[in-house]
Order: structure tokens, then sequence, then C-alpha cells
């Protein structure tokens, strides 16, 4: 199948795995590189101009701050609250400018919204010189595109769960605005809250009516105010005694309608001007394929999204091979002791099975347990922290780190540059004699990028070749379900953090381990010791639940031992911290207290998203 758009033409190949019988998606390295949808700001488009619509976030009078449990909402006293916000991200589509007689020029482009990661604006494209009453966009998405699968979707694509993190998974269609955050509990203690709007009935839309003037490129500033979500037409209280906590916009949720409203009336519209000194992005091309080399072919499942591959290191067969050679040489480490696949055994799902802290060359322990390394493609972040974002760099720290296979760059290149195996292989995978260190980490970034888990019993049970057991099905359920006893729910709330066909989020959350973390070396701060910031001490990645059954010891520490004390954490042993996630800070000191019934079919939920294919790997 060959399809162009604008001027990028790929080619996507269907076909079926001759192992499993399973229906891929196989694309070529071409078509993870797609460019945008949007159209470039300021691009030269005859008679017309683009509108970027920047928006400010603020709290009352101030620049919104996140993570500051300080703000007021409401008014002074027992109708108000102290609160933070942690997250908040929402989807802008159908943008247009309306003119005098009320006509609107509308945009199909979705922009995604989420200040923490500086993304705070969208464009208008096409549009026509002249006079103009306002800006009208909506908060969401519509039905055709809200229920449309985004397993179809261009790695790049706004709505592909990897880029917004607001596709709500099984539970069908979007988040279309999420706000998260803290709030101060009466007896001074920190309580969590999550509002989560969606579904086709609460697409919100927004009108700002004031005279516009476009002769050129153009810059609207919209403000945005938080304190107005809170505090506008229907005041949201939260008093952590009547499920008021949490919202994910089920039927009859009251909660949600009142948030969509104040919504929809918390912009304001601050002026427009001549975008004159706006500048373009530079283009970012895909790296041609090295001269001799041919191109790999990434397998890609039908339900998963489509990953955005790096596009300086393309995958090719060749060096695909060096790479998988490389992870298990031993001339890596010194002494020749230890490979990767040391640490991250391929039978093992690519962990160190058993070992809450793997053992380097010398006898050290490591820092933290061994992640798994499957399905890197649609990791946005290395490690438990988030430290390294390329697959390559944190490819290279292990061989450095004295604590691990404690060999220097340079010795390893000196190693490898001496085997003339090697030196043929570095020449054919990079078109040209040489090894270095940049090219071993490409090599290994490649591999690695290869390894795709996705067939499970779950897997098949989507497809339609298996079923589940009761006990399985409940899991699922569970699984699936919030935790909201007020509401008549009692589930289990894992899909927050590890919902959609990855099992992961990505991103990086205090899960309750430890209470208050002291600013000292004694603790492991996580993301906190990376980013320097208190709001994220005791955060860690969140790992895929794929494989978990038999990836264990859990945490980053190793310290849970089985499947089953994982589950009795989250139900019965969540500390409180001040960093303590929202999503589960919004639970009763009590905890879930989940049934013995309700754990063992969790369990046996998480069981079924082993993928035996590892077991058959060699050592």
């Amino acid at each position: 199948m060959v399809r162009e758009i604008g001027n990028v033409c790929f080619f996507v190949r269907l076909r079926c795995s001759l192992r499993s019988g399973k229906p891929w998606r196989a694309a070529s390295i071409v078509a993870a590189f797609l460019t945008s949808s949007q159209p470039a700001f300021g691009s030269d488009v005859a008679a017309s101009f683009n509108v970027h619509v920047q928006v400010r976030h603020a709290f009352g009078t101030d620049d919104l701050r996140f993570d500051d449990v300080s703000m007021r909402t409401g008014a002074t006293g027992a109708g108000s609250n102290t609160v933070s916000v942690t997250r908040l991200a929402y989807l802008v589509s159908n943008a247009r400018l309306i003119n005098p007689a009320g006509a609107r020029r509308e945009s199909q482009t979705v922009s995604y919204i989420n200040p923490s990661d500086e993304r705070t604006s969208f464009d208008i494209a096409g549009v026509e010189p002249g006079d103009y009453a306002g800006l009208s966009f909506e908060i969401g998405v519509r039905p055709e595109r809200n229920h449309a699968d985004p397993a179809l979707l261009a790695a790049d694509d706004t709505l592909n769960p990897q880029v917004c993190g607001l596709h709500w998974g099984w539970q069908g269609g979007y988040v279309f605005f999420a706000i998260e955050g803290r709030y101060v509990r009466p007896a001074d203690a920190l309580g969590g809250y999550s509002f989560h709007v969606g579904t086709d009935d609460r697409l919100m839309r927004v009108e700002l009516r004031h005279p516009i003037h476009i002769e050129a490129d153009s810059i609207v500033d919209i403000d945005f105010d938080i304190a107005k979500v809170f505090s506008g037409v229907h005041e949201i209280r939260i008093t952590g005694k009547s499920g008021d906590e949490s919202t994910h916009s089920a039927p009859g949720d009251e909660i949600a309608v009142h948030l969509a409203a104040n919504i929809a009336r918390s912009f304001a519209f601050v002026r427009s001007a001549s975008a004159t000194a706006q500048g373009v992005p530079p283009d970012i091309s895909m790296r041609p394929l090295p001269d001799g080399t041919t191109a790999r072919i990434l397998e890609v499942p039908l339900h998963f999204p489509k990953p955005l591959l790096p596009r300086d290191n393309p995958l090719t067969n060749e060096g695909v091979e060096l790479g998988e050679r490389l992870f298990f040489e031993r001339a890596l480490s010194a002494g020749n002791a230890q490979s990767c696949s040391s640490c991250h055994k391929p039978q093992s799902a690519f962990v160190d099975p058993g070992k809450e802290l793997s053992l380097g060359v010398d006898g050290q322990a490591g820092r933290r347990n061994s992640m798994p390394l499957f399905n890197l493609a649609w990791s946005k972040a290395m490690t438990w922290d988030g430290k390294r974002v390329k697959i390559r760099d944190q490819a290279l720290a292990p061989i450095q780190d004295e604590r691990e296979m404690h060999q220097s760059l340079e010795q390893t290149v000196k190693k490898l540059a001496a085997n003339e195996s090697y030196t043929r292989s570095f020449a054919r995978a990079f078109g040209s004699p040489g090894v270095t260190p940049e090219r071993i980490g490409l090599a290994l970034e490649q591999y690695m990028l290869t390894l795709v888990s996705a067939d499970s019993k779950f897997d098949r049970v989507e497809a339609g070749k298996a079923v589940f057991t009761a006990e399985e099905q409940r899991g699922l359920e569970l699984f699936n379900s919030e935790f909201d006893p007020a509401k008549g729910k009692f589930g289990a709330d894992c899909f927050h953090c590890h919902g959609g066909s990855l099992f992961s989020d990505h991103a990086f959350h205090n899960n309750g381990l430890d209470g208050d973390l002291a600013d000292d070396e004694t603790h492991d701060l996580g993301r906190g010791a990376v980013t320097g910031k208190r709001s994220d001490q005791g955060k860690f990645k969140t790992p895929t639940l794929r494989n978990v059954a038999v990836t264990g010891p859990y945490m980053h520490d190793g310290r849970l031992r089985t499947l089953e004390e994982v589950i009795s954490h989250y139900s019965d042993h969540v500390k409180a911290s001040e960093t303590l996630d929202p999503n589960i800070a919004k639970h009763p000191k009590s905890g879930l207290t989940l049934s013995a019934g309700d754990k063992a079919a969790i369990a046996a939920f998480l069981r079924t998203l082993t993928d035996e294919r590892w077991k058959e790997s060699p050592e």
C-alpha cells in the first residue's frame, strides 16, 4: 500500500506472523518518520495566513505554579480549598476565527496542550485576510475521532496515545481535559484529587468574542484561569467525604458536568498582533541508510500505537545484527566477565530474575533493580529516574559504571577493533570502517528497538483467539475500574498508570513506597535526584506490566518479592507523603481494602500478560 502525505511518500505493508499466526503491522522505517499533519507555522499558503494562538495558564491573577500547595479556590473560608496542580493536559480541536456574519472557518488539526511540558499553543492555518469577530475552539474531539482506532495514527499524530497520553484505553475514547493535584484536608494532611473530563457528551466549546484583524501571519494571546475551573459557574468543593475527589465522566457524574461548564468559561481573549518576528522551526530529516545496508522492518502489533523511532539512527538488518551480537558480548566488560545479557536475560523477559540488585564484575551490587528491555521503542526515557532519554546513551552507561561492567569506552573500542570479525561487522552496519563508542551505542539501540513483546494470552483474547477464565475477567474489570466507594465503585485503580496496550504511561510517579524523603544520600530520591525538584522526590518511572509475572522482584529496589505483595502494597500499605501521586492520594487512609478474592483475581489477570516466546530465547 502506498500513500502520500505532503511531500513525504511512504510504504506500509501488512502481514501475518508465521510463528504465532497473530496479525502484526509491519511498517518500513520510513513510515515511522511521518511529518506532522499540522501545517508548519509560517508556511506559504497563497492569499492566506496562519494564526498562532498562545495560551497563558494562570491561577487567578498569578501564573500557574505546578506542585505548589498554596493556591486558593473559591471564596476565603469554608467554601474554598488550598490546592496544587501536578498535572494539567487537554486537547484543543476545531479552532477557527469567526467572521462578522458568524460563519466559522474550521481547522481539522488537534493540538495537545500540556504547560508543564511547555506545550502551550495551537495554530489555525489558511486564514484569509480580513476582519473577524473572534476566536472559537473546542476542548476535546468529536465522536468520529474520539472513537477511531488510535493504533492507525501516525507516530507523531497528536492523538497517538504516545504523544498526548490522554487515550482512555479500554475505557473508550480520550480524556478531553485532565487536572490532578493535592489539596489540604481539614487536619492539614494532604489529600489528592483527580478530575478527568471526557466522553462525547462532555465536548466543550470555547467562544471568545473580540475584533481580530488579519493581514499577515498573526499571534493571538489568550488566558486560561485554572482558578475558575474550580470556582466558576459551579463551585467545585473537595471535602474528601462524598466522592468529590475524582471524576472520570461516568453517566450522571455531576462533577464532570460542572467542570465542563467551568472550563468552557475560564478562557479570556488578551490581544492579537502581527507575527513578524515568529521563526519557523528547523526541519529534522531522517538520516539516509548507510551505504550497502538494507532497511529493517519493525514489526508493530496492530493494537499498539505507532512508535516514533529515532530519525538519526534508521533500523537496518546489518545494524540490528551487530547490536544483537554486542548485547551478548562479554568483551564489553572488565575481564570479559559480563555482557548486557548477564543482567537482562532474554529468557526471563530481559531482567535478572529473582535478584533485588544485580552484581557487577567486581561483585558490587547495582543501585537499582534491573528493568526489562522490551518495547523500548515506545519509551520516552530510560531507567527508573529517566536520567537518559536515548537508548544509545543508556546502553553505554553500564559499560563504564564501576558497579556494573567497569570498563572504559576506550578499552571497549580497543578490544572490539582488535577483532577482525567485529571490524567487518561495523563497516557493514555503518557503511564505512571504524569502531567508536557512538557506533556501539547506535548498534545496541537498533537491536533493543526491535524487542517487541505482544503475544500473551491477553493479546490473544484481544484478537478473539482465546477467552479469559472467570477469575481473569474479574481481575481485568478490577484493573480497569476506579475506586470511588461514594459512587459505588470498588475497583483497583490500576489503569491510571498502567492503562493501554503498553501497560505503562511512561511517566514518573510516587506510588507510596516511602514517606517523605530527607534530602540526603541515604534515600533514593528517584526523579528528584535528576531534576533537583523537591516535588519529584520519590517518583520513579512506571514500569510496563507486560511479563510482570516473570520479572520480579518488584519496584526500583526490588523490595517486593511477589505479585501478591505488590497488590497488597497498593491495597493496604501505601505511605502518605508530600509527593504521593494524586490518583493514589485520593484514596482513604485505610486504602482500597481489596478482598482476598479480588487480590487473587488481579494476580490472575496480570499473569495473562506473560509472553511465552521469551522462554524460548537462548542463554
